[in-house]
């Protein structure tokens, strides 16, 4: 299944303002019922014991990182949360309820290094993605106009 987008223009004040970028369009949701199912039909566990597993994983995952840790889940990746705050001048200053704004949780995918030796990491869930400019819907003739750019996404 190739990867959606559709071209917006940049709004932001700057170098950039007025030029065009690609921007992922979402085509759905794959929910932990979803994957269940689809865990269930690709080996012998049920899907209740497949759900049971992937909420324990959550509630391993969230005590881990409370504490923080770095959740390695090899082969997919690394989740580590993160503090977003404002700056302050002297670190006598600082207060947690005044200068932090949120905590985030990061995500790494699971990477190797590039073949061709130029230090570059290469994402297993990005590398190789086929992209596909979204159709747009023509309200006159009742139907999807598919767009005329795309390609492959390779990283190696």
């Amino acid at each position: 299944m190739p990867i959606h987008y559709t071209l917006q223009q940049n709004n932001f004040k700057g170098k950039e303002q007025g030029k065009w970028y690609a921007h992922a369009v979402k085509q759905g949701e794959l929910t932990i019922d979803d994957i269940a199912t689809q865990i269930e039909a690709a080996c012998s566990m049920r899907k209740s014991d497949v759900v049971a597993v992937l909420m324990e994983l959550k509630d391993i995952m969230e005590r881990g990182l409370k504490a923080g840790m770095v959740v390695n889940l090899e082969k997919m990746g690394k989740f580590y949360l993160s503090i977003k705050s404002e700056c302050v001048d002297d670190p006598k200053d600082f207060r947690v309820d005044k200068h932090v704004r949120e905590i985030v949780c990061k995500y790494t995918p699971d990477g190797h290094r590039s073949k061709l030796r130029d230090g570059r990491i290469v994402r297993s869930f990005t590398n190789n993605c086929e992209l596909v400019e979204q159709s747009q819907y023509s309200p006159d003739k009742h139907s999807y106009k598919q767009g005329t750019r795309g390609g492959t996404f390779r990283k190696e």
